[in-house]
């Protein structure tokens, strides 16, 4: 990988690799966009093959944050942490205090948030050393009437569940999803929620996950709900793929074998390579992306970045619905991959904003 030039044509401006050998840990934070104030991102742990698919998470990660914030309409640019570590074993109150001291040191410029591999335990001693995190614990979640480890899992599933409507507007000519089959990939926090919008709906559904409990969870609470192993939910037919786990799950060659009219899900970057992004385009497979249907956590916060008021969330969800409608019918008229037209929206919004910089106050 050629560093330099990869932040280049993403536009990044900054990436910072840290350090340190007490508690080995191994920590990259890519900056992708300032232009609206300090960026936003997840802290994301896992092991990674090379350096090089390390860094590729986290620049994408960050590049996909300044969309993202553009869509939900943050004064906010894009950010991201990741944790090169294994999570079962390595985790321990000083390596999130470095995490935490580290984060500190920015000086605000990023403000995160949990994210894949990392809970409310991590965050508990991330916040011991910085207040440039965006988590309530759980005590306050209860006064704010959520018995949800992190409030933005809720939002987050609910606003997916407008995004499939929306979806199911533009390939089936209704929104309504009585009828319609799902393979959803992932029953954590968010997978779990969005299955609950799901079967408000006479839909048929089939699940997986790598946790057993979780699939049993599902079953228990929805009896006609169908188990798949892990391998085969990609390969489901079926209306809508649901991704809801990990990045980087479709390669060409998987992708030469979906068989669903629509992938919509929570996960992110779920292409191997962003060049198949048109590759399912010319397919007629519809894909909502990624950074406009997961969009819904970011409604939760106020202009000062702190978590708000639930309700006020859960409504404005509707607005994924609202402009991924708009953004597919753009998409049609066009003929541009959707995916590229939500590219340029959220960068246009940048552009404009960048230019009233200029003006004196």
């Amino acid at each position: 990988m050629k560093i330099f030039e990869e932040m280049e044509q993403r536009g990044h401006e900054e990436l910072i690799f840290n350090y340190v050998d007490d508690v080995d840990l191994k920590m990259i934070i890519s900056l992708h966009d300032t232009t609206l104030g300090k960026t936003l991102g997840g802290v994301r742990m896992g092991e990674y093959d090379s350096d090089a698919d390390a860094i590729e998470e986290t620049l994408r990660l960050s590049q996909i944050m300044t969309y993202q914030s553009a869509t939900a309409d943050i004064d906010c640019g894009g950010g991201s942490v990741v944790l090169w570590g294994d999570r079962q074993n390595q985790k321990s109150e000083a390596y999130f205090r470095a995490v935490g001291r580290l984060i500190e040191s920015l000086k605000g410029r990023i403000v995160v948030s949990p994210d894949l591999g990392t809970d409310s335990q991590d965050f508990k001693y991330i916040q011991r050393e910085t207040e440039n995190t965006i988590f309530r614990s759980q005590q306050e979640e209860s006064s704010a009437d959520s018995g949800d480890t992190f409030l933005s899992a809720e939002v987050t599933a609910l606003g997916v569940y407008w995004g499939i409507k929306a979806c199911a507007k533009s390939a089936f000519g209704s929104d309504d999803l009585s009828g319609r089959s799902f393979a959803v990939q992932g029953l954590g926090k968010v997978g779990r929620a969005l299955v609950d919008c799901l079967k408000q709906e006479n839909t048929s559904l089939a699940v997986t996950d790598i946790v057993y409990d979780n699939i049993k969870q599902v079953q228990d609470t929805y009896p006609d709900v169908q188990s798949v192993r892990p391998e085969e939910i990609l390969y489901r037919e079926c209306d809508f793929l649901v991704p809801c786990a990990v990045s980087s799950i479709i390669d060409r060659e998987a992708l030469n074998k979906l068989r669903c009219r629509v992938i919509a899900g929570s996960a992110y970057n779920i292409f191997t390579d962003e060049k198949l992004l048109d590759e399912v385009h010319g397919k007629g497979i519809l894909y909502a992306p990624d950074f406009v249907i997961s969009a819904g956590d970011l409604l939760l916060l106020d202009r000062n970045l702190k978590l708000g008021n639930l309700e006020r969330a859960r409504e404005e969800t509707k607005i994924i619905y609202n402009y991924l409608l708009d953004l597919l019918y753009r998409s049609a008229q066009e003929k541009v991959p959707p995916y590229k037209l939500a590219m340029r929206d959220a960068m246009e919004r940048y552009r404009k904003i960048d230019q009233i910089k200029n003006i004196l106050c």
